[in-house]
Parts: C-alpha cells; structure tokens; sequence
C-alpha cells in the first residue's frame, strides 16, 4: 500500500489487487467511504464466467475469457450495494480526454478501461494488445495524469497522449474512452442480499446461457476443440491456439485459475457472513477447481514447448478442460440449491 491525493485533496490509498476490475471498484468504494474487499466484490458482481469467442480474433488467434465482460463487475456491484453511479463511453478521444479533465478537476476520481500497450510505464516485455485493463485516474498533472494501476506497487505517472491511446485503442472489445464512478454509495449496504443476487446471477450465467459458447456449454465446446485441434489444423497452429487460451487464462486479466480462488475468497466471506458450512465446503471446492486449471496450464505449456512428447497431449489437456468443465459444473449446481435456503 502507499499514500496518494486526489485533485480534491482527499487522501487516496494504494493497493496492489489480484484483478484490475474488482480492485479498481473496491478502490472506487474505499474513496466514497465503504471498506470492502477485492474478492467481496468479485462476486458480488459476479466477475466469474467463461466464453470462447471463435469469431473473435485477437493477434491472429481466437479470445477465450475467464471473466464476465468490461466493466460489468463495476456495474452490477454498485447496483447491488445499493450506489449510484456513471458511466460513458465517447466517440470522440477530445470529448472523452476533456470530460477525463472535467470531473478530475471535481475531486472525483475516476475508472478508465484501457488497452495495456499504449501504457508506457509499464516496461515492453508486459506490454500486448489488450482492451480490457482497468486503472484509476487520480488528479492531472503537467503533461499527463497521476494514476492508480491495481497492478503495481505504487501510482505512476502517465502522458496525456499515452493515456489518450490507451483509452481510444483500437481491435477487439474497443472500449471507446469508457469512464466510470460511483456518485453515491450506501455505507451500510445490504451484504447480504447483495451476495445472494450475484450468485444467483453467477449460477444462471455459467448453467443456463443456452449459446454452446458460454459457461459450461462453452468448457465443453473449447474443450473438445483442443482435442480435436492437431488432426484439423495442424500441430503448429494448435500450439498457438492453445497458447492463446493458456495466456488468456495466466497472463491477461488473472484469468482462470486465479478467478477460481477469487471466487472461492469470495465464498469463505459469504460462508462467514452467512454462517454457512455449505458456502464454506464450496469455498474448498473452487479451490480445487482451481488447481485443476493451473495443472491444464501447466500440462498446455509442455505441448506448447514441445517436452513430453510421449505423455502431454491435446487430449490430455483437453481432458483436464472437460474434468475442470464438470466439477464446476455441480459446484454451480450446488450453489444454486444452497442460494435458494439463504435469508438475506
């Protein structure tokens, strides 16, 4: 953690987070007043979600997300908590830098979806083509702006015209100068209820989307197009298929893994919260889940390096998917039936 100030003079405290999203809403929360932690937030604004976008390209290769969409956990948590808040996206960069100005100049700090290349502080070897990274604005300074990224250690400065780029990048999931901050929050809210409805929302995201791309259904589907992937595209090409889904899932945005313990934190609060020993067998479930998807990645990246010809395969790996795809499975289902006996 490290001392800041906002424009208003307010004192802005600094932490390092597991995922930008949900560490920049809790930081938003934290400046209005309300105390709550990261993974509170991730699932109460149910970040937790999987999709494979085979239509959509990024560097050549299909996206596979881990996470609900931008700026939906920012969203859906102020609501359920019981906050007001805005948002904006904008056509044009000099209305959207201007706007950035206006309100900063108000004291409000404020969340910014970016893409992670066009920010220069960070050095070029973790620098890649990605629209979905989240930061704070803190205040303006000489040339640029003073900012929040949940991860770093610190706050750094960033150029205007690095920060312009960033917010009006270009190529999948373009986030078009996105803005946004709660203007009130509840600093009594209803915790309860709130985790209640995002993890029915959770449940129903992951069990009932009917498209064969999203949730569970979409587990599958990914997973069995690893399978299949060497005899159809080639051993290359599926490498860099493959590498594509391992590093959505390690690298860009914490990802699969890391959103398994994040929930599984999330379920040990509720289990406290609710005094439940069903939430808190869950909370070891997920975990396990979790190590589940670390050992496909890790299995992923063997085939990617071409090491253990005779024992790492798609199959295995896709394998791994399908195993992860059906305990998750029951844990939803679970879940679900745990949910429907809670009082908020």
């Amino acid at each position: 953690m490290s001392a800041e100030t906002t424009a208003g003079g307010r004192p802005f405290i600094h932490k390092h987070s597991a995922h930008c999203e949900s560490g920049v809403t809790s930081a938003l929360f934290r400046d209005k007043g309300l105390e709550i932690s990261e993974a509170m937030i991730f699932g109460i604004g149910s970040g937790i979600f999987f999709g494979h976008l085979p239509f959509v390209k990024m560097a050549g290769t299909t996206i596979s997300t881990f996470r609900s969409q931008p700026g939906a956990v920012f969203r859906k948590s102020a609501k359920r908590l019981g906050g007001k808040f805005f948002t904006a996206r904008f056509r044009n960069p000099q209305k959207g830098m201007d706007e950035l100005r206006r309100v900063l100049q108000t004291g409000q700090i404020v969340g910014l979806t970016t893409n992670i290349y066009w920010l220069s502080y960070y050095p070029n070897r973790f620098r890649f083509q990605f629209n979905g990274h989240n930061l704070i604005a803190l205040r303006e300074i000489e040339g640029g702006f003073r900012v929040s990224d949940p991860i770093l250690e610190y706050p750094v400065d960033c150029s205007a015209d690095d920060l312009e780029r960033a917010r009006f990048a270009h190529g999948p999931l373009e986030p078009h100068g996105f803005m946004y901050y709660p203007l009130t929050i509840m600093l009594k809210p209803d915790l309860r209820a709130a985790c209640i409805k995002g993890m029915k929302d959770t449940c129903n995201m992951m069990l009932r989307i009917p498209l064969p791309i999203f949730g569970i259904r979409g587990m599958r589907f990914l997973a069995r197009k690893i399978i299949k992937s060497p005899d159809k595209i080639g051993f290359n090409n599926a490498c860099r298929e493959l590498a594509s889904v391992v590093r959505m899932q390690e690298e860009i945005g914490t990802g699969g893994a890391g959103f398994r313990f994040m929930y599984a934190a999330f379920l040990q609060e509720a289990a406290e919260l609710f005094g439940s020993d069903e939430l808190a067998r869950l909370s070891e479930e997920m975990t396990a889940v979790g190590d589940l998807w670390r050992e496909f990645a890790v299995v992923s990246a063997r085939i990617i390096k071409q090491r253990g010809h005779t024992e790492e395969t798609f199959a295995k790996a896709g394998g791994l998917m399908l195993i992860c795809a059906g305990r998750e499975e029951e844990l939803y289902k679970k879940l679900r039936s745990v949910v429907g006996k809670l009082k908020a």
